[in-house]
């Protein structure tokens, strides 16, 4: 199972040909958000100026279209264990990051994302890129 971080969503909505490609060869593996993610994805349309109706519509129909997993009580721990660690090591990646990371852990999930600088630093974390 592969988790689709927001960079990647976000480029493949745009047609990006890395993202697409990288998606088409993950035939077989489960790809997988969490509501984080949708989140993210969300809050960059609604913070523009002019909302794209046909833009907020294909993010709704992506997330729509895969399964989203969800912040637990299993998630939320590893999640402040990560944030915390990385804090005092002067490493912090954010709050949405450790959220992200804290999920994916909990469900022995890797992460796709162009930000391996952040997930990298995450212990147990199985980071892929495009």
């Amino acid at each position: 199972m592969i988790c689709l971080d927001s960079d990647f969503v976000v480029d493949f909505l745009k047609q990006n040909q890395n993202a697409i490609f990288k998606l088409q060869s993950l035939k077989g593996e489960k790809a997988v958000s969490t509501e984080i993610n949708y989140f993210e994805v969300l809050y960059g349309v609604f913070d523009k100026k002019q909302i794209s109706q046909k833009e907020l519509n294909s993010v709704q129909e992506f997330f729509n279209s895969i399964p989203n997993m969800t912040l637990d009580h299993s998630s939320a721990y590893n999640a402040a264990e990560i944030a915390t660690n990385l804090e005092k090591s002067g490493l912090e990646i954010g709050i949405n990051d450790s959220l992200i990371a804290g999920i994916c852990l909990a469900n022995n999930c890797a992460i796709l994302t162009k930000n391996s600088k952040h997930f990298s630093r995450i212990k147990g974390l199985k980071v892929e890129t495009y």
